[in-house]
């Protein structure tokens, strides 16, 4: 029993679970996303898998290489779903950079 309350407790502290509400999020160092109710915890280094850049270190996920169809998919405004990209470097931020936004990338945010 002493364990299961010990795990309770554990859970109930915000910084071992960041997911169940905006304060918790905050103080835990995440970003809470209203629209969508997630917290996005900045964690992941360069060259980790990501869907957005909200868990990368950077804060830019950047896409996979396209196939070509999806390409043009995107200049006829296609937004393009369940993409995997990976965590972007600290020192390449210049400019524009290409990003995928909750597993998408579209026409904006692929710079164009």
């Amino acid at each position: 029993m002493l364990g299961i309350g010990l795990g309770y407790y554990y859970n109930q502290q915000p910084e071992n679970n960041p997911q169940r509400n905006q304060s918790s999020c905050e103080q835990s160092g995440g970003e809470w996303r209203t629209n969508q109710a997630i917290c996005l915890i900045s964690n992941k280094i360069f060259g980790e898998d990501c869907i957005d850049g909200g868990q990368c270190q950077s804060g830019v996920c950047f896409p996979p290489i396209l196939t070509s169809q999806q390409q043009a998919n995107i200049i006829n405004g296609e937004v393009i779903t369940d993409i995997i990209g990976t965590c972007y470097l600290d020192e390449l931020l210049e400019g524009c950079v290409k990003q995928v936004n909750n597993g998408e990338v579209s026409f904006e945010s692929l710079c164009n």
